[in-house]
């Protein structure tokens, strides 16, 4: 399982602490007592004159959507085409691509699925490992299931995991985190051969394995296969992203810096932590390994509205 571990690890791309522009961490690897879970609470960063960067941060997230939607085949393909030509034309088409995998819903939740994706490459260090946006190019493919589909090892239990990913953007905090909750728990409480979503997304892993290593490949095929001794050993996780609303945020140039607004929201953390607490318990999924990521916002809507308009060219 060590080679395992150290190839995947190899698939996560991580640029260093250009995150940190964007996002603070207010507190990481909250556990949360009697559950399996452990809570992490960022919030969107400050500029230097005290403004959120949440326009700063959609431009952000559209420079990673080549990375979040398509597959590392195509995009080492045209990493190879760069090198060998000096031009960037592929990489340019591959943006475009992936530019018209963004749906124009007005409640799209795409911006968080996104998010999710970065966070759990960067905090988790657990890599992608199906694009299923880039699914949506075929009318006849399935698609449903979670949000987004990381991998990884756990040295200790010497398991492949799986982790289903969810995410919520709403208004209310008590309402996206009971949304999250009821989506994600089907996920990762669901056994194969129930006929679930989640039984489908397995074949689609089999099928659109986001990886460019046949090699690595052909090992986790062994995982996927329910006839192979090896299934017994991937255990189902979950990562949760919850968006809402929170006016704590300044509203005018100079009126609070960073320390300012971690501290406001350090003395929240506890009653958030509690709340998604209440839920994991309710949802009997207290006995899953769950990483779940809190972050509040000025405003989802206009996040939102925002990363729509940005990824439609507009």
């Amino acid at each position: 399982m060590d080679a395992l571990q150290t190839a995947l690890e190899k698939l996560v791309r991580d640029d260093g602490d250009t995150i940190y522009s964007y996002f603070q961490e207010i507190k990481s690897d909250y556990l949360i007592e009697g559950t399996s879970a452990a809570c992490h609470f960022h919030c969107i960063n400050l500029d230097g004159n005290g403004r959120p960067k949440v326009d700063a941060l959609i431009q952000y997230l559209v420079g990673k959507i080549i990375d979040y939607a398509i597959p590392r085949k195509k995009i080492n393909a045209a990493i190879k085409y760069q090198q060998e030509t000096g031009s960037t034309l592929k990489i340019a088409k591959l943006f475009t691509q992936a530019m018209g995998l963004f749906t124009s819903l007005a409640n799209s939740g795409e911006g968080g699925e996104l998010i999710l994706f970065l966070f759990a490459e960067k905090f988790l260090k657990l890599p992608q490992i199906i694009c299923k946006m880039n699914l949506k190019t075929n009318p006849e493919m399935h698609y449903h299931g979670a949000d987004g589909v990381h991998i990884g090892v756990d040295k200790q239990s010497q398991k492949l995991c799986l982790y289903w990913g969810e995410s919520k953007l709403y208004s209310n905090l008590t309402q996206a985190i009971y949304k999250c909750m009821k989506s994600i728990s089907p996920l990762i409480t669901s056994s194969f051969g129930d006929g679930s979503a989640e039984e489908r997304d397995i074949q689609l892993l089999s099928d659109f394995m986001n990886v460019d290593d046949p090699n690595l490949e052909a090992a986790l095929k062994k995982f996927l296969d329910p006839d192979n001794p090896e299934f017994n050993k991937l255990e189902y996780r979950g990562i949760c992203l919850v968006g809402f609303d929170i006016d704590d945020y300044p509203t005018e140039p100079n009126k609070l810096n960073i320390n300012g607004l971690l501290e406001t929201f350090s003395d929240k953390i506890d009653s958030w932590r509690d709340n998604i607490k209440k839920r994991i318990i309710e949802e009997s999924i207290h006995g899953i390994s769950l990483h779940v990521f809190l972050i509040p916002f000025p405003s989802v809507d206009s996040f939102r509205q925002t990363l729509i308009t940005s990824l439609n060219g507009d």
